[in-house]
């Protein structure tokens, strides 16, 4: 078993980090023990601590322990509670996430209104809302879309506070106008107060993993902070041959250099390292068109496959509040990407009664991708009218260079005797095929919003984005070259008050989101077009503990990729126009002090083409989730919960034969017991009803797919001071 940390790993941390690691090392009994020392010789002589208040304007949903937020920043940069925000918001805390242990982006998502997760691998996910594929996955607001909109591995939430996700078109902030929605990770900020909180979990298949989460004042005067949050995770699988480790470290310092300025500096460390991983999933179909049939377990990795990924990011930001009441905020953000893999992908179909018809074709493949972003901005208030608005103005900068490299078999591709030969593969002899991809991708954009307060009642936004980005170098050996200078995003808000609970919305944002899938040529599709409309109504109830939301949305898009094959492994596209019409509700908060609840319905009307066809029919047209935790009256220290995600039947098409996934319901139980100020003890399970059922269709065209997670359970022992 690897440690947390391991020589280099501590090695690739800058001293500053490595100081928050040492500083915050020292035990409770420690500290304690030194205060009581300094206490008992100063008595008379202690300063009075000082702490700034939190500049980042969003609240912390661990301090409030609810199920939503008062106030967010992911549609406009401008803080606004989520009744004035012109969209739908979404948000999922850490309370939520501690009660029901959703560690990585993909469980978080599973709970999120409207968000389909398609795991179409063990170690790739897919993401869409309302017919669209999401791209867009930022932290504290800060990210560029990513090229292929997927993630390797899967992102650890050990490290943020909440998870907001702004359903449509986000292109006020990133250019792109992607009308799914944005992920945005808030991060966990250092407390005023000394904390330390350490969890231990073990579960099914091996399942076990150590949390460490300390937070407090590095200096005596309490404004230097700092806060370091550690994570190792090893488990098994259900599959065959699967299992995974992951190590994460994140490490933050703050420090009020005056009354109105204040820095940070950070880091975060993610290692994901996949032993007997899948590369593509089950043949659906034999060679006569039947369906095949598996066990949940069967996989067709070898032993000798693997998939490593390692995640750094690191960034400094600095904010200084002016005496009236403006703020400038700026950020330099660094990753850095590196994926390791050597795999095995099956394809063909096998013939019943000989078993011939599967192939097998190994790879070993290395990816490095580093991004370097410049982000500013700068809000406040104005006086117009007699009555005071709100401005933001703020302009981002970024750069991303990508190289991925292909090592293939002396073979080639090897015919295998039947599809149970797959786990048996022999490792082959690699040898060098080259870079097939070398990237370089510019971009720049820059923003104007305006929140008016034309009334008491009546709120209106409006802004633009400005975008010029460009596309460099090759890939599988085709130039890859695109660009486009000084492209307007209009976005367009408005916001009625009808009363203190009840609000009405609309909203408008325009769509311009360069892609980098490859038509039959090799070549970038032309970027998309389009227009994101939105109308609703909002309600904040129970002292607005609980928000609540009503949706009717319509996105019409030019240029859409629709897959139309493959040329080797390379996935082709043409682009259609697709009209999407839905509507939504969603819901969370407190109903209660004992009764916390989350919830979603998301409809899907329609999502057809030009033809009136209708396309990605892998996409569920319905999708419902609840989730409610109850602090039981007469045992306080014991809550219970559960939750459940339901999705209606969904099917793909494989040449000739329709495939169809039933519609299905997982459901999740969960009771929790506080035995005292210090100790506490949880247990989860998942999947209750054991329900089988297909991770994803998404890649369902390809004749693949595989199963997800029967029933399993997770034990957590939680220790805090």
């Amino acid at each position: 078993m690897k440690k947390v940390y391991s020589r280099q790993a501590l090695l690739r941390l800058k001293p500053a980090y490595l100081a928050v690691l040492l500083t915050l090392a020292a035990t409770p009994q420690q500290l304690m023990a030194e205060e009581s020392a300094e206490a008992t010789a100063n008595a008379d002589m202690l300063p009075v601590v000082q702490v700034a208040e939190d500049r980042s304007g969003e609240p912390s949903s661990e301090e409030t322990g609810s199920y939503t937020i008062g106030t967010t920043t992911s549609a406009t940069r401008l803080d606004t509670s989520i009744k004035e925000t012109p969209q739908s918001v979404s948000v999922i805390t850490r309370a939520q996430m501690d009660d029901f242990r959703l560690n990585s982006i993909n469980d978080v998502l599973d709970f999120a209104t409207g968000i389909k997760v398609e795991r179409v691998e063990p170690d790739r996910s897919y993401y869409t809302a309302r017919g669209s594929d999401i791209t867009n996955f930022q932290i504290d607001g800060i990210g560029t879309p990513f090229a292929y909109g997927l993630v390797f591995g899967d992102i650890d939430t050990a490290a943020y506070d909440r998870i907001e996700v702004l359903r449509g078109a986000n292109g006020l902030l990133t250019g792109t106008g992607n009308p799914s929605a944005t992920i945005n990770f808030i991060r966990k900020r250092p407390t005023a107060d000394f904390q330390l909180e350490v969890d231990t979990s073990v579960g099914s298949w091996g399942y076990r993993r150590v949390d460490l989460d300390v937070s407090g004042p590095i200096n005596e005067a309490g404004n230097v902070r700092g806060r370091l949050v550690l994570a190792n995770q090893n488990r098994g699988s259900y599959l065959d041959n699967y299992s995974s480790e992951r190590n994460v470290a994140y490490g933050i310092i703050e420090a009020d250099i005056t009354d109105q300025t204040s820095v940070a500096f950070g880091h975060t460390y993610q290692q994901n390292d996949a032993s007997g991983t899948m590369w593509g999933s089950l043949p659906l179909l034999y060679a006569d068109g039947t369906k095949r049939h598996y066990k949940r377990s069967d996989s067709t990795a070898a032993d000798w496959t693997y998939w490593d990924t390692i995640n750094n990011i690191t960034f400094a930001e600095l904010t200084h509040e002016f005496d009236n009441a403006w703020k400038i905020k700026t950020q330099l953000t660094r990753k850095e990407i590196s994926s390791d893999s050597r795999l095995l992908y099956i394809f063909g179909n096998e013939n019943r009664a000989t078993g011939a018809g599967l192939f097998a074709w190994p790879g070993e493949y290395h990816d490095q991708t580093e991004e370097l972003i410049a982000d500013a901005y700068l809000t406040g208030p104005f006086t117009l009218g007699g009555r005071e608005h709100e401005l933001v103005f703020g302009t981002s900068w970024s750069r991303s260079d990508t190289d991925e490299t292909e090592n293939s078999a002396d073979y080639g591709v090897m015919a295998l005797a039947n599809f149970d030969a797959a786990a048996n593969v022999p490792k082959p002899n690699f040898v060098s095929s080259g870079s097939f991809a070398k990237l370089r991708n510019k971009r720049s954009n820059s923003y104007l919003a305006t929140k008016l307060n034309v009334t008491d009642a009546l709120k209106l936004t409006m802004g633009a984005n400005l975008l010029s980005y460009e596309l460099e170098g090759e890939s599988y050996g085709a130039p890859q070259n695109a660009d486009a200078h000084d492209k307007v995003t209009p976005y367009m808000g408005a916001v009625y008050h009808l009363n203190e609970q009840y609000s009405l919305y609309s909203s408008y944002t325009g769509i311009y989101n360069p892609q980098f899938n490859l038509d039959a040529n090799l070549q970038p599709l032309a970027p998309i077009e389009g227009k994101n409309y939105e109308a609703g109504i909002k309600g904040e109830f129970f002292d607005k503990q609980l928000n609540a939301s009503f949706a009717l949305f319509n996105n019409i898009q030019e240029n859409v990729a629709e897959q139309i094959g493959t040329i080797g492994i390379t996935a082709i596209h043409r682009g259609i126009e697709a009209d999407t019409k839905g509507y939504e509700f969603d819901v969370s908060g407190e109903i209660t002090s004992n009764l916390k609840i989350n919830g979603g319905y998301t409809r899907l009307m329609s999502v057809k083409d030009e033809d009136d066809n209708n396309v990605k029919s892998y996409i569920p047209r319905q999708m419902l989730h609840l989730s409610a935790v109850y602090k039981v009256p007469y045992i306080d220290k014991l809550k219970v919960g559960a939750s459940v995600n339901w999705q209606d039947d969904i099917h793909v098409d494989i040449g000739t034969v329709r495939y169809k996934q039933d519609s299905y319901a997982l459901v999740n139980m969960m009771a929790d017991y506080e035995i005292d100020q210090h100790w506490s003890t949880a247990l989860n399970v998942y999947n209750l009803t054991d329900e089988k059922y297909l991770a994803s269709m998404m890649w369902g065209s390809y004749g693949q797919s595989y199963y997800g997670a029967p029933r399993n359970a997770m034990a957590t022992v939680t220790w805090k001071y």
